[in-house]
């Protein structure tokens, strides 16, 4: 990574994978709510070691099915991160996880802020 990035190029870097993001969660709405559900029962409970690959390859069909051709989502980048080819360790499953919520926390922020809804009573 250049160390010389400005404030803007570095913004720009992550709107493309916000936008793409966006379209793919809005296209499949009940499997974005099943991605964060099950990632958030990995935080939430021990993975047995048995289960360990059932439960990746359960968070990799819920990732493929939100970007499936790889349009540099934020899902198409931890599909990548969490493939048993790429985590070396069990255990760094739930560090992964942590990370893919708060990925997908700061997107939520971000579309809350682009939609400026307000609620009226």
């Amino acid at each position: 990574m250049d160390p010389n990035l400005t404030v803007e190029e570095l913004e720009t870097r992550w709107k493309e994978p916000l936008e793409a993001t966006r379209r793919a969660a809005a296209a499949n709405p009940s499997a974005y709510r099943r991605l964060k559900k099950r990632t958030a029962q990995v935080l939430e409970n021990p993975v047995d070691i048995n289960d360990y690959l059932p439960t990746v390859n359960r968070l990799i069909a819920c990732l493929k099915s939100l970007d499936p051709c790889g349009h540099g989502s934020i899902f198409d980048l931890f599909c990548k991160r969490i493939s048993p080819d790429d985590i070396w360790q069990v255990r760094d499953l739930r560090l992964e996880c942590r990370d893919l919520l708060d990925h997908l926390d700061a997107f939520d922020r971000w579309k809350r802020e682009r939609c400026h809804l307000r609620m009226v009573k």
